[in-house]
């Protein structure tokens, strides 16, 4: 069996983990551990920064992705050791790279989390989970924070939003 485990932050690539590793896969199960950095493109409000002040930022989310994507597959590779576990991160638009790589490696599933955005912020957004459930090829689950956790993480996107208000 094929899994591609798509991962962009850590809250919920610890919930993916922890639904990998709770779950009873087939001997032998490989897992890919997906990550996309996403270019600033025009109509970004970082797009108008110099090209290196750019370049720098990128270097940092291209960072930031290995070192997500390396402790994703170091917990996966530690808690089920039968299984192969490959590391995978590309430059693109998420929903795109994760549908495409999952029909190249001939997935069986792809696992992804859901930030659970509605209304406005899903429009401007956009909604990655439901566009990988709408186009991929195979099955496709969707991991969730638990609720305790998905309200902390609202709390503090709030704060950091009245923050930047003021």
């Amino acid at each position: 069996m094929k899994v591609l485990v798509a991962v962009d932050e850590q809250e919920y690539a610890n919930a993916i983990t922890e639904f990998v590793v709770n779950h009873g896969w087939p001997l032998g199960t490989e897992f890919t551990i997906f990550a996309v950095v996403e270019p600033l493109k025009i109509g970004n409000a970082m797009a108008v920064l110099p090209g290196p002040f750019l370049d720098g930022i990128v270097e940092d989310h291209v960072e930031s992705a290995k070192v997500l994507v390396k402790a994703t597959a170091a917990a996966i590779r530690n808690r089920c050791s039968e299984s192969i576990v490959n590391e995978v991160i590309v430059e693109g638009f998420a929903a795109e790279e994760i549908i495409k790589n999952a029909s190249d490696q001939k997935a069986n599933l792809i696992l992804v989390g859901s930030h659970g955005r509605s209304g406005f912020k899903r429009m401007i957004l956009g909604s990655v989970s439901l566009a990988v459930v709408s186009h991929a090829t195979c099955s496709v689950i969707v991991i969730r924070l638990p609720h305790s956790a998905q309200e902390e993480l609202t709390a503090s996107q709030k704060e950091s939003d009245m923050m930047l208000q003021s």
